[in-house]
């Protein structure tokens, strides 16, 4: 009896774990977290501006919490979200005017903003190439400094 009930609590902490690595990962970044997270050395942030009105932003469905999952084995890349409804002087800072906007950040400094598919392939295609391109720029300018 004892080694069937150590069975199962095993198997159900077994299965509470394989759940918690199949989460979206995707960071909710508000006026206290946005400055910090996106100036994070040699990470890249892509982020999701959205309100919960928007037509547009609840069309998205799942979207945003599928490239979460796609991305999780990519070093260096957050995926993040910003509530403008919420969030105003975040979204305001960095010149949000329109919903869903999709912006990538790299060392505090803006990326040009996505305006490609809204499908998880051409998300994750874009943030790992222009994340690339953002290290290498910014090693290329660490270079000079040397």
């Amino acid at each position: 009896m004892k080694k069937d009930c150590r069975f199962s609590v095993l198997l159900l902490l077994f299965l509470i774990s394989i759940s918690i690595q199949t989460e979206a990962e995707v960071i909710a970044l508000t006026p206290d977290t946005f400055s910090d997270k996106i100036k994070e050395k040699d990470t890249a942030w892509f982020v999701k501006f959205c309100v919960p009105w928007c037509k547009h932003c609840k069309n998205l469905g799942t979207l945003w919490d599928e490239l979460g999952k796609a991305m999780e084995g990519e070093d260096e890349i957050e995926i993040g979200e910003v509530d403008c409804s919420v969030s105003k002087p975040v979204c305001t800072k960095v010149d949000i005017h329109s919903y869903p906007t999709f912006k990538l950040f790299y060392d505090g400094e803006e990326v040009p903003k996505y305006q490609g598919k809204r499908d998880v392939e051409s998300l994750k295609a874009f943030a790992l190439e222009e994340a690339e391109k953002a290290a290498e720029k910014a090693l290329l300018g660490t270079d000079k400094e040397l």
